[in-house]
């Protein structure tokens, strides 16, 4: 492979987890916001929603989970269409644009 040609795509796998007031918000809509917020450059292959393990508390506090699997030739950009395709689609619906949002998969730490 000469030094011009492009790197390999790889499947590679993002994780979220949001959080925020529970507002009655459906996993199923957010799953449809993020595949809103994807571009078909974006390569995404498949989007899962699910609640975050955690025990129940008093806040009312929504956890979710966000893992988004989709082609890119490194980590790096993967993990940026992600986490643009997560803070997207939270800040586009009302109901989660106050929501916090961190990665669950951080590359190259020990």
């Amino acid at each position: 492979m000469g030094m011009s040609e492009p790197a390999t795509a790889w499947m590679r796998l993002c994780a979220y987890r949001v959080a925020g007031p529970d507002r009655g918000h459906k996993q199923a809509e957010l799953a449809d916001g993020l595949w809103r917020q994807s571009t078909e450059e974006d390569r995404v292959q498949h989007i899962r929603v699910r609640p975050a393990p955690s025990p129940y508390d008093e806040t009312a506090e929504c956890r979710l989970d966000i893992g988004i699997l989709l082609m890119a030739d490194s980590d790096e950009k993967a993990s940026a269409v992600g986490a643009r395709i997560c803070t997207g689609a939270l800040a586009a619906d009302p109901d989660t644009a106050d929501w916090t949002f961190r990665p669950l998969l951080l590359r190259g730490t020990p």
